[in-house]
């Protein structure tokens, strides 16, 4: 078997706030929850401090608060068509994911590649990108070659 531990680069600070409402609208979330969601997103700002100096404040475009309730739940909803795309196993637990497959020939290596090729194409057209760094893979088990 082998394992694909992923873990995203700054899951919950990437998160684009229109693609993140696009994807809500998408299943189903509409009216005035939408709107709520919306303003809860929006008009964001943030500034840096060090050492008692701050930089200026910009507008936040993407992310979901950080230590709120609804921030890993947004998170989530954002990632939960990932299970959908590809043929392995996955769980995923807020910004890690596991996918793993049994190996039992060269096809099952190619059916997990096509899986990791989905997953990275899936990545980068909602620009939510996999930090290379922190990415693992696992085989366990014993060869018979």
């Amino acid at each position: 078997m082998d394992i694909l531990y992923l873990d995203y680069r700054k899951a919950f600070d990437s998160v684009p706030h229109q693609r993140l409402v696009h994807k809500l609208s998408t299943l189903g979330c509409q009216g005035k929850l939408l709107l709520w969601v919306e303003s809860f997103l929006h008009n964001r700002t943030m500034r840096v401090g060090v050492r008692g100096s701050y930089s200026l404040w910009f507008d936040m475009l993407s992310g979901v608060p950080q230590g709120s309730v609804l921030g890993p739940i947004l998170f989530l909803l954002y990632v939960n068509e990932l299970p959908s795309w590809i043929l392995s196993s996955i769980n995923m637990f807020a910004d890690d994911s596991k996918v793993w497959r049994v190996i039992e020939t060269d096809l099952d290596c190619t059916a997990l590649q096509m899986d990791m090729d989905v997953l990275l194409n899936w990545s980068d057209q909602w620009l939510l990108r996999f930090n290379p760094q922190k990415c693992k893979v696992m085989s366990l088990g014993h060869s018979t070659h």
